[in-house]
């Protein structure tokens, strides 16, 4: 048996359940980037049931998309990762926001970058969102994405 089926097998049953959840919503967020055009996957989400314990679930669903994301193809993408934790922590009754920014790689050329936030914590994209400056967020910003 291979060294990381051992490591999984070695998690508790909640966390693989949990690990196997970020993977499906990963592939499903991937084929949304794919299919949905950016100002409906913006629009916000309504979390399903209430929060049981928001900062040990926010954590715990971070963690799970970004190691999720190291083993579903194309899963590394910052979006793809944003929308599947946003997906998961509406199913877990937490709200949160995907946030957009845009930095400069050059003289000449813009990157970009989205993250998700709970509150006041970064549950994917922490780190790499230091080099990005947020767009606005709210209807303010939603209505400037859709024009």
């Amino acid at each position: 048996m291979s060294a990381r089926v051992r490591k999984f097998m070695g998690l508790p049953a909640a966390d693989r359940r949990l690990f196997v959840s970020a993977a499906i919503a990963l592939v499903k967020a991937r084929l949304m980037v794919t299919l949905v055009p950016v100002r409906k996957i913006l629009r916000p989400v309504t979390p399903r049931t209430a929060a049981i314990s928001a900062d040990l679930d926010a954590a715990r669903i971070g963690w799970a998309v970004e190691t999720a994301a190291h083993f579903v193809p194309s899963a590394k993408n910052c979006l793809v990762r944003a929308i599947a934790g946003r997906e998961l922590l509406a199913r877990h009754g937490l709200a949160s926001e995907i946030r957009l920014g845009i930095g400069k790689t050059s003289a000449d050329r813009l990157s970009g970058h989205a993250w998700l936030e709970c509150g006041q914590r970064i549950i994917t994209g922490e780190g790499e969102h230091l080099d990005f400056a947020a767009m606005p967020v709210g209807d303010a910003g939603r209505k400037r994405l859709a024009s």
